[in-house]
């Protein structure tokens, strides 16, 4: 139990190993590289999600998992008001996978952001 916990944790705290591994594995399935990298952002958010919120947790001591559940139920909405506006018809599927992958890109740059701020406050106090 303690090996797979390990693994857990290390995934977490550095989720560019779980992207590498998805990418990796999939490219070796599909033989696609561009399927393989849509693949390793959709499986690795959650990982850039849990190490920003630890981030966040060890950082400051806030745990603020509430408000990133609302920043992603306010970003679902923005993009189905964007694409009933533009197509007039709201396919599900499409605006799902459009907010999913924007949270990557957001908490990509969030996780960068927060290690170089612990590395400041670290740094500093």
């Amino acid at each position: 139990m303690n090996i797979l916990g390990g693994i857990a944790a290390t995934l977490v705290t550095v989720p560019f190993i779980a992207f590498y591994l998805v990418y990796i594995v999939t490219v070796k399935l599909t033989r696609k590289k561009s399927v393989a990298l849509r693949t390793a952002v959709d499986g690795s958010l959650l990982f850039f999600m849990l190490a920003v919120h630890f981030f966040i947790l060890e950082i400051w001591g806030l745990s603020l998992i509430q408000y990133v559940f609302a920043l992603m139920f306010l970003t679902a909405i923005i993009f189905t008001l964007i694409h009933w506006k533009k197509y007039e018809e709201v396919q599900f599927i499409r605006i799902v996978k459009g907010v999913w992958r924007f949270q990557f890109v957001l908490f990509f740059v969030l996780y960068f952001v927060l290690m170089f701020v612990g590395f400041y406050i670290r740094l500093t106090a």
